[in-house]
């Protein structure tokens, strides 16, 4: 099995923190989030706010269960779930359905919540996080992964071209270990828009090549995406 790998993207940056992201399970620190506020709040002069007050809220609790209930998580009438935040308390809840937990030892100890969860939690901390994070959900994160996605079929209809079998999961994994120095499953999904535009990029040289002939065969075409700079 392989190991979690932690991002640290500067694209997953609020107010100059990192907010990290495990690869196993996209689960984006908490942790993070509470020190990027803290950060922004002596930047601009906020109150004081802290994320186990914001998940303590009736209105929180309410938003949480349509949130949970919405992605098939929580089936229960709102009052059984309500019920259950009272008597087992929030964050136990939370980690009860996998949503929620603490990772690492010492210095790497961490809170980190589903994305969905951190999501909630950061849009509840302050009107300006709120706008900066709905900017970071739909900017080149989302486009670039859009333009990425768009290249993918063309880049294999090309290779289907010049391999008579193509093993289109072996070029992925070869353009992953080019641009991540790794191959993971799900790894593109938590890519930063700089690693998007350079797999559209040699998805669009493979492409480019096919058509002027330089790659003729499986050999040619590993070699054009290992070497690819």
């Amino acid at each position: 099995m392989k190991t979690n790998v932690v991002l640290r993207s500067t694209d997953r940056e609020l107010f100059g923190i990192t907010i990290r992201q495990n690869t196993k399970d996209q689960m984006l620190s908490i942790s993070d989030l509470q020190k990027a506020y803290e950060k922004a709040r002596f930047m601009h002069g906020w109150s004081d706010r802290r994320v186990n007050d914001i998940i303590s809220t009736d209105d929180f609790k309410e938003r949480l269960y349509h949130l949970l209930n919405e992605r098939g998580l929580v089936k229960a009438e709102i009052s059984v779930f309500m019920e259950m935040l009272k008597n087992e308390g929030i964050t136990k809840s939370l980690k009860g359905l996998g949503v929620w937990k603490t990772t690492g030892r010492g210095e790497n100890r961490m809170v980190v919540a589903d994305p969905y969860i951190w999501v909630l939690v950061a849009m509840e901390m302050n009107p300006l996080l709120y706008a900066k994070v709905v900017i970071w959900l739909t900017d080149t994160l989302v486009f670039d992964r859009i333009e990425a996605g768009t290249e993918y079929q063309p880049m294999n209809a090309a290779i289907k071209g010049v391999i008579k079998k193509p093993d289109y999961s072996k070029y992925a994994k070869a353009i992953n270990e080019n641009v991540f120095k790794t191959h993971q499953r799900g790894i593109r999904n938590l890519a930063s828009a700089k690693e998007l535009k350079l797999i559209t990029q040699i998805e669009k040289f493979v492409i480019n090549c096919i058509n002027m002939g330089v790659i003729k065969n499986e050999k040619h075409l590993m070699n054009a995406i290992i070497n690819y700079k």
